[in-house]
């Protein structure tokens, strides 16, 4: 029950392309402005025509510095490193707000230092350990990418105890600390030794969803791209981490044991998109494989409506937005037995979990479901059932009543 509306000032990375973290922080906006809240999202780049264009159009979103052109050299490193000095000193910007919100580094550097200063109190949301100081397994195998990921790896190298001071400062002090679900709260406890309160990503539960057979049979259109049915998809940010080379794999055992499906990834491209279109070339797959870009909600939505099998192939991957909306949308998932998924992932029931990067493991799962079209069924119906403990109306809930609690003396 909400008790008074706030006045919010939200911080994030930045919104300049459309991943996981950047949906549900527009979605919180959203959902918390429903509730009453007014709420402006702040964040150290802007482009709106790389991020969720048809939704952040409905936030109220603002520069924490100066937005450079696009191509401007090391443009996200200097705006996110001055950011978190200038919102500071510029701290008369933010005293209409009632209470700050981290989501994610550098939020909360922003938010205790603005704290301090007026006194005010401040949340945080966090998906993962700030990665540059605590990189996963994954993100020391592939890297975290060139220009202004190096920049900031050398300076966090340069003054690595100053920034591992600040960032389990900024996080401890927080009044209080939200995880995105229960695998990565038990690591941010092992990693910082705090206690967090869980509150994991949503989805919007549609109210009917095809049946099995229907997605089998017809096609869908998709801007100029007509996909034949039945297709398997994936829908993470092209980033080296996602790992859609499994995928790629994966489409390629089953054309030799079952039959022609086609798959689609969707997603802005970027330089890591090539080196798959490379491979899906190598395995003589390409003419099955519909590389879409970035596509609005509504096709996303029809996409998930249509699919007969999702595939998560990330293998470290902290939560997976991804799979939830699969399950929502009525589509049996395969994911690995591991990290974020092993925690919202039935196995048998709501699809299936391979062993961690075992392609064979990971295809012959894929097939099984193919293959058994009332097993499909049941585990669409189990995944749909999963997908409601993942709401956005539960999520915000959770997050209201987390904030207002922390206004309270």
């Amino acid at each position: 029950m909400q008790n008074k509306s706030l006045k919010i000032a939200v911080f994030h990375l930045g919104f300049f392309f459309s991943g996981g973290g950047e949906k549900l922080v527009i979605e919180e906006a959203l959902g918390l402005s429903r509730m009453g809240h007014s709420v402006d999202l702040y964040g150290p780049v802007i482009d709106v025509k790389k991020c969720f264009p048809d939704l952040i159009k409905k936030v109220n979103v603002k520069p924490l510095f100066y937005s450079f052109g696009f191509h401007f050299p090391l443009r996200d490193f200097i705006a996110i490193t001055f950011s978190i000095i200038f919102a500071p000193l510029t701290f008369w910007r933010f005293k209409k707000y009632d209470i700050f919100f981290g989501a994610n580094q550098p939020g909360p550097v922003i938010c205790y230092f603005l704290s301090r200063i007026l006194k005010k109190p401040y949340v945080i949301y966090l998906a993962q350990p700030t990665r540059l100081l605590y990189p996963r397994e994954i993100d020391r195998r592939v890297g975290f990418g060139k220009g202004s990921f190096d920049a900031f790896y050398i300076l966090t190298k340069i003054f690595k105890p100053l920034v591992y001071f600040i960032d389990k400062l900024s996080i401890t002090q927080a009044n209080a600390i939200c995880a995105n679900g229960n695998y990565i709260a038990d690591i941010l406890n092992k990693t910082y030794g705090i206690k967090t309160i869980v509150c994991p990503a949503g989805t919007h539960i549609p109210k009917t969803v095809l049946s099995q057979s229907d997605r089998w049979s017809g096609g869908v259109r998709i801007g100029k791209s007509y996909i034949k049915k039945p297709y398997i998809l994936v829908t993470n940010r092209h980033f080296p981490q996602k790992k859609f080379e499994y995928a790629i794999h994966t489409l390629k055992y089953l054309i030799k044991r079952f039959q022609a499906v086609n798959l689609v990834i969707t997603g802005a491209p970027t330089a890591y998109t090539q080196k798959i279109v490379r491979l899906s070339h190598k395995l003589g797959v390409f003419d099955l494989v519909f590389f879409l870009g970035l596509v609005n909600e509504a096709d996303l939505t029809k996409l998930y409506k249509n699919a007969c099998l999702y595939l998560y192939t990330s293998p470290q991957e902290d939560f997976g937005m991804g799979v939830i909306e699969a399950m929502a949308a009525g589509i049996p998932v395969v994911a690995w037995d591991s990290a974020g998924p092993k925690t919202t992932v039935i196995n048998g029931k709501t699809g299936f979990l391979a062993k961690k990067e075992d392609i064979n493991d990971f295809s012959s799962k894929a097939l099984i479901i193919l293959k058994d079209k009332r097993l499909s069924e049941s585990l669409g119906e189990g995944a749909r059932r999963q997908a409601y403990r993942y709401s956005y109306g539960k999520h915000i809930e959770i997050l209201s009543q987390t904030l207002e609690n922390s206004l309270k003396p």
